[in-house]
């Protein structure tokens, strides 16, 4: 029994003594997660960023890490967030790393590989407690450059903020369609190596019982998102709901195809009662407001430059010609009418009179 327990463990205890023992201090152990830089559909152009997690057992002094890109074909298409050399804190179990990928427009299609090494040393080298190289690890390389276009997301989360009812003056209609508005926030990953969006994202505004539709309406102009990133995009949907809390049920459209549905609440609350959580408009109302100005100011100048008050009284007078047409016949009916009339009256009068003359 010992023997064949010996024989089970033994090579998982020689692993961890080998990981944990064999280097001493603060550089006991040091791994990477994931242990490679890969993406098999990478366009001429694109950008493609992967994170890395530096993990170590120990974190009792500061360590120094060092990289070194072993792929001769596309060493410059790599740079580190950190740059090739920085160090890991102490006390910091997790140390992220950045790796991006910048594929130039001109690469050539095919697959390239290679290899990234990191090499872990205390920070104070051979001055320090530590012993100057301890640990290393290294990421595989495998990135396949294509022209085969590739587009898919993926919704990470879905919500429809909070927000206040516009004060005055932006709550007139000629502002307040295009500032007052329903907003749903998508967190989306681009899966593929072209830009993308949902094709079109619809909204319908329930009572706070469900029961009753009060508005739908429907969002196709989403910003896309760069290739590999992941990042917010923001659909927009007028609205003249009053103060109060709502459902939403949010739809999110690849093609003709429903990808994501939500339920989800949202308030509209008085103006200033929502304060710092209150969405900005940022300098759009005063965009739109400078806009608006400039229209009326280019009319009343184009009127009194170029005497167009002249042709707009001209017009005017055309405009209404069929009109004082029409009403000089109908005074020249009137007047018949009356004409007649009073000729008939004397007529009548006149058989009276001859009539009680004869008696």
């Amino acid at each position: 029994m010992a023997k064949k327990f010996f024989k089970l463990f033994f090579p998982s205890l020689i692993f961890i003594w080998f990981l944990f023992g064999s280097a001493p201090g603060a550089l006991a152990g040091f791994g990477i997660s994931p242990p490679y830089l890969k993406n098999q559909q990478l366009a001429p152009g694109s950008k493609y960023v992967q994170n890395i997690m530096l993990l170590r057992s120990e974190a009792e002094e500061e360590l120094r890490a060092t990289v070194k890109i072993n792929a001769p074909d596309i060493v410059s298409w790599i740079t580190i967030d950190k740059g090739n050399e920085f160090n890991l804190p102490k006390g910091q179990f997790q140390v992220p790393m950045a790796i991006t990928v910048n594929v130039p427009k001109t690469a050539e299609l095919g697959n390239y590989k290679g290899n990234i090494n990191i090499k872990i040393s205390s920070a104070g080298g051979a001055e320090g407690t530590g012993v100057s190289i301890a640990l290393g690890a290294r990421l595989d390389v495998d990135l396949v450059v294509t022209n085969v276009v590739y587009s898919d997301f993926l919704v990470r989360a879905a919500s429809i903020p909070d927000f206040e009812m516009l004060g005055w003056p932006w709550r007139w209609s000629i502002f307040s369609h295009f500032l007052h508005r329903a907003s749903v926030v998508l967190n989306i990953e681009n899966l593929g190596n072209i830009k993308t969006a949902p094709s079109k994202v619809t909204l319908d505004i329930f009572d706070i019982t469900k029961n009753r539709l009060l508005e739908s309406a429907s969002d196709s102009s989403l910003k896309e998102i760069e290739p590999f990133a992941t990042a917010e995009t923001i659909a927009h949907f007028p609205t003249k709901l009053n103060i109060g809390q709502y459902w939403g049920r949010v739809k999110v459209y690849k093609d003709s195809t429903i990808t994501n549905s939500y339920e989800i609440a949202f308030t509209i609350a008085k103006p200033g009662e929502l304060g710092k959580k209150n969405p900005s408009l940022g300098f759009y109302p005063w965009i739109l407001l400078g806009i608006y100005s400039a229209i009326i100011l280019f009319i009343v100048f184009s009127i009194f430059k170029f005497k167009l008050w002249r042709f707009s009284l001209k017009g005017l007078a055309l405009a209404l010609a069929p009109v004082g047409y029409l009403l000089r016949k109908l005074l020249d009916m009137l007047r018949l009418g009356n004409i007649s009339f009073w000729r008939w009256v004397a007529k009548k009068t006149s058989k009276y009179n001859d009539d009680n003359h004869r008696q």
